[in-house]
């Protein structure tokens, strides 16, 4: 976990398991909408994910702030499996308000998730080569629906 406002340049996960447990990766620390998320670049490639009971990621960015980047997600050649049965938000890898995503070559199987994850259309995100098997589905939403600050 990285916490709040510590706005780390890079957390990488490469050629990892994590598997067995009740969270996956929390980078959601963000609670006030202000901008202070958790990491700006975030890359997770040929890992796997099996049984982890909650969300397998939660990378957050909230805010207004358009003069941030808004956080680069890098989610590629990874396994997911059996997971997400407790997720209480109906999506496997919440990704809200993170702007620039490259989505590609995922597996995903047997999670009971009813979203796998859920794009963000107005920045141009998409699903690429992507295999979903036995779980929820890719959501594109055109615009993501904000708090209001005031």
């Amino acid at each position: 976990m990285s916490y709040k406002g510590s706005f780390a340049d890079d957390i990488v996960f490469k050629n990892t398991e994590i598997s067995d447990c009740a969270n996956g990766i929390q980078l959601a620390g963000e609670d006030d909408d202000k901008g202070d998320y958790n990491a700006e670049y975030v890359t997770i490639e040929n890992s796997i994910f099996e049984n982890v009971d909650k969300n397998v990621l939660n990378y957050y960015r909230g805010g207004y702030d358009e003069s941030t980047v808004g956080g680069t997600l890098v989610f590629k050649n990874n396994t997911v499996k059996e997971s997400g049965s407790k997720e209480d938000s109906k999506i496997l890898l919440q990704t809200r308000g993170i702007v620039n995503l490259d989505f590609s070559g995922n597996t995903f199987k047997d999670n009971p998730t009813p979203f796998v994850i859920v794009l963000w259309g107005e920045k141009g995100q998409e699903s690429v080569n992507n295999t979903l098997e036995n779980s929820g589905e890719i959501k594109t939403e055109q615009n993501l629906k904000m708090k209001l600050m005031y």
